[in-house]
């Protein structure tokens, strides 16, 4: 499925690490796939769990106009591109380029 989105980012540099803001439009389209078969959920989706919403009633929802949605939805993209730049900012050197990847704990 990520090779089907289209990355935001353009022509990559070799040997230039990416900016956290490069980084983030790409790590933003991966967090936001389920992946069953490794056990993995959508960040939208645990979003809108954790506030009792079905993430594909409010994606129905909203492209049918319904407003309560329409802004649930916004919050939830918002909450996860902060919180995709939030782990990828802990990787950023002082140039605000991705230096190393924090390993989960």
């Amino acid at each position: 499925e990520i090779e089907s989105r289209l990355l935001p980012c353009g022509l990559h540099t070799v040997g230039v690490p990416p900016t956290v803001e490069e980084a983030v439009a790409t790590l933003v389209n991966i967090a936001s796939l389920d992946r069953p078969e490794d056990g993995f959920k959508a960040l939208p989706r645990l979003i809108a769990e954790s506030v009792g919403r079905d993430i594909e009633e409010v994606y129905r929802n909203s492209d049918a106009g319904v407003l309560e949605d329409v802004q649930l939805r916004q919050k939830i993209v918002e909450a996860t591109r902060a919180a995709v730049k939030a782990a990828a900012m802990e990787s950023a050197n002082a140039d605000g380029r991705i230096e190393a990847v924090n390993p989960l704990a």
